[in-house]
């Protein structure tokens, strides 16, 4: 009996073996590792990328050293891409194995089932530490994984602003407003606000901002419009931008026909105070002395918000895979292996992205690497998506309609009641059509 006993112990522990080195490897198969794997080692995966995240050779080659992967990086106009993806896709043909994916992507492309969810090959502790990530999400799934990250703040002149007598940063819009007029009024600088007002997309980005600023969203959760009541967010935030222009004159009229980068331009050599929807990556522009004027007076700050509370919203670009893709293992090991932070670290010095993670951000401050970077640590956990239930699939018609409206409002041809309302129609005709 008592060797029986032994010999059932012996079994049950062999077992016991056996059953935790196969879940050990089923686990070494599923997380963030990305070593040589002879499932995927010698595919050749195809990456295709705007011209800003053309990856330097070296990391491609050190990538394959690591793994067997052979990548093959395509670059291709932000807008080419996206036209790619849709014909691609729609025909059942993957446009590469891992591509591009715009924040305001996530809609039409979720809602078309075009890319493969990415929830398996993250922990959690990666996704927690990717503040941008929830942007991605399409009813439940994370559709890529951000590789740059954008969002946005405001920027000061601060000598300029001194001279007006003003030493503390705005914390609300009416603070920032006033102070602007102070600057006016003293004779400092004549139009202090910088904002692209033209029929172009980036005219678009300060009225969003702006709502967010005042306290609200755009929608309700059904995409119901909520901007053209007096008292919302979204009517306050037009409000301050065309009174800006008209009444209290802080906006230079010359602002119909600039686009964003006039705008960075512009406060980059001193001819505008604030840069009120500004990259939060300009920072490193704004204080490079040998392309800036304002290198020593440039500061960046949360963009001030309703009873202080600063809210912003994210603009990332992300990885993902296609659902055609015929090698997903390989393209996943490949977004997992650039998401690390060496990797991140390599891609913020080499191509000036941001990173989206904040551990990887911490450290960059720490070593005094990361532009504003007490502000964009601050700023950071502050990021949300600018529609709560992800980009609905007709966002880019939507934000064309927008600019092209508050360019009208800015030029005299609409009033403001007439702008919201013309928006908000054409939103519940295409909720109707849907």
């Amino acid at each position: 009996m008592e060797g029986f006993i032994v010999k059932g112990y012996r079994k049950t522990a062999f077992l016991l073996a056996v059953i935790f080195a196969i879940t050990m490897l089923v686990s070494a198969c599923g997380n963030s590792s990305t070593g040589n794997s002879s499932s995927t080692s010698g595919q050749t995966i195809n990456v295709l990328l705007p011209p800003w995240g053309n990856f330097p050779k070296s990391m491609l080659a050190q990538f394959k050293k690591e793994t067997g992967i052979t990548v093959h990086l395509t670059t291709m106009s932000w807008d080419d891409i996206h036209d790619k993806i849709v014909t691609s896709s729609a025909a059942g043909v993957a446009p590469a194995d891992v591509t591009e994916f715009d924040w305001s992507w996530i809609g039409q492309f979720g809602q078309a089932g075009w890319y493969e969810p990415l929830n398996k090959y993250f922990s959690s502790s990666v996704i927690n530490d990717t503040k941008t990530m929830p942007i991605f999400k399409y009813k439940g799934n994370y559709l890529a994984m951000p590789y740059s990250n954008d969002f946005r703040v405001t920027y000061i002149n601060k000598s300029i602003f001194n001279k007006a007598g003003i030493t503390k940063m705005p914390t609300t819009p009416e603070e920032l407003m006033n102070d602007a007029v102070q600057v006016k009024n003293k004779g400092v600088f004549k139009y202090p606000i910088g904002l692209p007002l033209s029929a172009t997309e980036g005219t678009a980005t300060p009225w969003y901002l702006l709502t967010k600023s005042f306290g609200g969203d755009l929608f309700d959760s059904n995409f119901k419009p909520e901007f053209t009541d007096k008292n919302s967010a979204g009517y306050k935030a037009m409000a301050f931008i065309i009174s800006g222009l008209k009444q209290q004159k802080i906006i230079d009229p010359a602002a119909v026909s600039l686009k964003d980068t006039d705008v960075i331009s512009n406060f980059q050599h001193g001819k505008t105070a604030v840069d009120l929807a500004g990259w939060v990556g300009n920072m490193s522009l704004y204080q490079n002395k040998a392309k800036s004027t304002v290198a020593n007076s440039a500061v960046m700050i949360p963009t001030p918000g309703e009873n202080g509370k600063s809210r912003t919203f994210g603009l990332p670009e992300g990885l993902g895979i296609p659902k055609a893709s015929t090698h997903k293992e390989a393209a996943a090991k490949f977004i997992q292996w650039i998401i690390q932070p060496k990797q991140l670290t390599e891609i913020y010095s080499s191509l000036g992205l941001l990173p989206n993670r904040q551990s990887v951000l911490q450290e960059l401050d720490k070593e005094g690497k990361l532009s504003g970077g007490k502000t964009v640590i601050k700023v950071m956990p502050t990021v949300e998506p600018l529609f709560k239930q992800g980009a609905p699939s007709w966002y880019l018609k939507f934000s064309t309609d927008v600019s092209t409206t508050i360019n009208q409002m800015a030029s005299g041809s609409m009033s403001i009641d007439a702008g919201l309302k013309h928006i908000a129609d054409n939103v519940n005709q295409i909720n109707k059509n849907n």
